[in-house]
């Protein structure tokens, strides 16, 4: 029988070589061997792992069992959802006898909280369908939010493309702000998705009596290392149910953006779209009328945050994105964040975010 072990990539902290060796030890005392089990990393449309990425995340684990990354191309049809989605996954799922995920939840732009078998039904899952969930129609539905599960059309159609699958055991791992492991839940996928986001729930969401006006957020450093993945903060600030920014604040993130945009095809499509944006409003209207690939939709997401806030990053490669046009602020350490802010605010009050992913921030009523 084959087996099938679905991670998430590396810019979620899983714990892998950790929590990996004990997960191929309870399928060996099931009776599965580890010639019969392929781990595959969910990539969806980001680039692959270096092999130095490999080595560090999972350590001598390929010395048990086969290793491999998604191929956004390598997919099978398995049909559409109930909301007309088509559904591309990974071939290495077709006929496979027994799935096994590890998922870490914290707070998430769309599918409200992460972890579950997202890792399958996105993580794994072909370009056609990943384009149709990062579409307008879906992330603009009320929905669709951080934190929010209840008729979140993103966070239906993960369960609902998984559901076709044989998974049978889960894993979901919670971190605590400095990225070490809280909690994890085990056993059978809904209840142990569902017990993580209870717990999750009573951690990560905290809310405040009054406006802020500028909010620093440091951030995990592998969500820092291009500009795609650590601009999702401001989205994570921005769109909150009651958001705790104004019309003139601002958000900082602290990020050493050493990959530049990214590389994957989802980056690049988002820089490509991010260069030729002069206008937010005009953005948010081409895309509404004329639809986005996945990738562009970071793009969206930004120029919808840019509504709400002025948007900065804080790295040491800030001298490189200077003067470029883009619409991001950008400073080349804390000190010189600091002078630009009492230049532009009076008084400001500032929120300082040790994991910008992990405290999401709603105003109180």
């Amino acid at each position: 029988m084959k087996i099938i072990i679905a991670v998430p990539d590396f810019t979620r902290e899983a714990h892998l070589k950790k929590v990996l060796p004990l997960i191929l030890d309870k399928l060996n005392k099931k009776g599965m061997s580890d010639k019969d089990m392929e781990i595959v990393i969910g990539t969806g449309l980001h680039r692959k792992p270096t092999h130095q990425e490999l080595e560090d995340n999972l350590g001598n684990i390929a010395d048990r069992v086969k290793i491999s990354s998604h191929d956004y191309k390598n997919v099978f049809y398995s049909g559409r959802s109930k909301s007309g989605i088509p559904v591309y996954l990974d071939k290495k799922l077709k006929n496979v006898g027994y799935i096994a995920t590890i998922g870490v939840v914290e707070p998430h732009l769309y599918a409200g909280y992460s972890g579950g078998v997202k890792v399958i039904s996105i993580g794994l899952a072909g370009e056609k369908t990943i384009n149709s969930t990062h579409h307008p129609r879906f992330l603009d539905h009320p929905g669709t939010r951080i934190c929010s599960l209840k008729n979140n059309p993103f966070q239906n159609f993960i369960q609902e493309a998984s559901s076709r699958l044989p998974i049978k055991y889960s894993v979901n791992i919670i971190n605590d702000k400095n990225g070490n492991i809280l909690k994890i839940f085990e056993g059978s996928p809904k209840k142990c998705f569902r017990d993580a986001i209870r717990y999750s729930q009573k951690i990560f969401e905290k809310n405040i009596g009054r406006f802020i006006d500028v909010v620093m957020c440091d951030i995990p450093v592998e969500k820092g290392v291009n500009i795609y993945q650590a601009s999702r903060i401001f989205n994570y600030v921005a769109d909150t149910r009651l958001p705790v920014i104004k019309k003139d604040s601002l958000i900082l993130v602290k990020a050493n953006l050493q990959e530049g945009f990214g590389k994957g095809l989802g980056e690049k499509r988002f820089m490509k779209k991010i260069l030729e944006m002069k206008d937010p409003e005009k953005t948010i209207s081409e895309i509404r009328k004329s639809g986005c690939l996945a990738g562009e939709h970071r793009a969206y997401m930004v120029a919808k945050a840019l509504r709400k806030a002025r948007l900065g990053f804080i790295s040491e490669k800030a001298s490189i994105y200077k003067n470029k046009g883009l619409p991001f602020l950008f400073f080349e350490g804390l000190g010189e964040a600091k002078r630009y802010i009492e230049t532009n605010f009076k008084k400001p009050k500032i929120h300082y975010l040790k994991n910008a992913f992990t405290t999401i921030l709603t105003k109180t009523k």
